[in-house]
C-alpha cells in the first residue's frame, strides 16, 4: 500500500520480508517460496528481525532498490493514549504513511496470540477510534480500535524500542 501510493514499483510482501529476515516456524515454510525457519523462536519472535543490523529497513530498502526512508517512533516515548491518538492524527493530517507495530495477542484479546508481534498500516482516526489495515490474520482487514487498546497493545511489544509508529518517507533515490 506505501509503495503503491508513492508510486514506487511493486514487490512481493514475501520478499520485502526476506530482506527484513522474516524467520517462520518450519511447519509454515509451505506458505512461502523462500524463507528461514526456526524450530525455537528467536529471541524477539517469529517474523521480521529489524532489531538486527542486517536486516534494518534502510538497509533492506537499499538492497532491494525501494527510496524508502523508516523512522520509528517507539511507543516508550508516549505517556498515554491520548497522546498517541494525537500523534497519529498528525499523521493523518499530514497524510503519512504510518504504521503501528504492538503484540497481537493483546490487541485482539487472544492470549494464544501473545507470542505474536505484528505492524500493520494505520488509516484513520473514525469518531475517536484507531481504524487499521489488516490488523490481524484471521480478522477482517479493516478494524477500528479503541486508542486505549492499542496504546496498551504497543507497550507490550516485544521490544519498548519497536513497538510504537513505524514512520516510510519516500526518499529521492534507493538509500
Amino acid at each position: 500500500m506505501v509503495m503503491y501510493r508513492n508510486g514506487i514499483p511493486l514487490r512481493p510482501a514475501e520478499e520485502i520480508g526476506y530482506h527484513l529476515g522474516l524467520i517462520v516456524r518450519p511447519e509454515q515454510s509451505n506458505l512461502f517460496a523462500n524463507v528461514r525457519t526456526a524450530v525455537e523462536p528467536p529471541p524477539a519472535g517469529y517474523g521480521i528481525q529489524i532489531h538486527e543490523p542486517e536486516y534494518e529497513p534502510d538497509k533492506a530498502f537499499a538492497r532491494m532498490g525501494i527510496p524508502l526512508n523508516f523512522k520509528v517512533e517507539p511507543i516508550k516515548n508516549f505517556s498515554s493514549a491520548k497522546e498517541l491518538l494525537e500523534r497519529l492524527r498528525e499523521h493523518e493530517r499530514e497524510d503519512h504513511d504510518a504504521l503501528v507495530a504492538f503484540n497481537l495477542g493483546a490487541l485482539i484479546d487472544d492470549p494464544s496470540l501473545n507470542q505474536a508481534h505484528h505492524a500493520c498500516v494505520f488509516d484513520r482516526i473514525i469518531d475517536g477510534g484507531i481504524r487499521l489495515v489488516d490488523p490481524s490474520f484471521y480478522a477482517p482487514k479493516w478494524r477500528i480500535f479503541d486508542p486505549e487498546r492499542l496504546f496498551n497493545a504497543m507497550q507490550m511489544h516485544v521490544s519498548s524500542d519497536w513497538g510504537g509508529i513505524w514512520l516510510l518517507t519516500k526518499s529521492d533515490v534507493a538509500n
